[in-house]
């Protein structure tokens, strides 16, 4: 059930939220493009690698 609701629900609102912060930060002109695009690609890595620990940690 746990795994359910990591690969579902938790990595996708990490993915959209980050896409969201990018799209703000672009918006607002504290960032180009690239720069956004960067942003997210990182928040997204480092959100996937804390869900993975996490997973890990509560299956054990």
């Amino acid at each position: 059930m746990k795994n359910i609701f990591f690969s579902s629900f938790l990595g996708p609102m990490i993915r959209h939220g980050a896409t969201v912060l990018g799209g703000y930060l672009v918006a607002e002109g504290m960032a180009d493009a690239d720069t956004a695009q960067q942003i997210v690609g990182g928040l997204t890595a480092a959100g996937g690698v804390g869900l993975s620990y996490l997973e890990k940690r509560l299956r054990f």
